[in-house]
């Protein structure tokens, strides 16, 4: 029972610690309390001048954006439905196995990469900017895969997307985007 205090005293002393660096570094605890957060977004350039400068990107949201976790629970739900109609696991010790294993997780990268892209700047034709339109961003993914590999690093990166105040500025998470 001594054992089980003192993992109990390890955990809340780790969760306290992990608040206090939190709102050390600026960022008001009671933010996590608060009814809605406010979506930040980050342009991933893509396209850039003969001197390195962006000419087109895309803009995304982060992974705790609603179209991450809407994309990353169907892609989850999708993988179990399929599982138990297979009933077993794919075969990744065959090449035919090893190649679906494949597909299947180059596939859900491709949607959760695709699912964040919320808009885009820089494209044009005819010299005209052209709307947005995802089916055209999955276009430009299946076309340059960089983009998506681009897109998905962005991603890792928490952040791109938090905004961590300083002490004396608002204790509001900020929205602003990079770009």
């Amino acid at each position: 029972m001594n054992a089980i205090t003192n993992t109990e005293t390890s955990a809340v002393a780790a969760t306290h610690n992990a608040a206090t660096t939190i709102i050390a570094s600026g960022f008001d605890i009671a933010n996590l309390a608060a009814a809605a957060v406010v979506t930040k977004t980050f342009n991933v350039d893509v396209l850039f001048d003969e001197d390195g400068n962006a000419t087109a990107g895309l803009v995304i949201v982060g992974k705790n954006s609603p179209e991450y976790q809407a994309a990353s629970h169907a892609v989850r739900a999708e993988g179990y439905q399929k599982a138990a109609v297979r009933k077993t696991a794919i075969d990744a010790k065959t090449d035919a196995g090893a190649s679906k294993l494949v597909d299947v997780i180059d596939s859900n990268a491709t949607r959760l990469a695709l699912s964040v892209v919320t808009g885009w700047y820089g494209f044009t034709s005819a010299g005209v900017p052209v709307p947005f339109d995802k089916n055209m961003v999955a276009a430009a993914f299946a076309k340059f895969p960089t983009w998506e590999d681009k897109v998905s690093a962005a991603l890792e990166v928490d952040a791109n997307f938090l905004t961590v105040s300083s002490p004396a500025s608002s204790p509001s998470p900020t929205t602003s985007s990079n770009g």
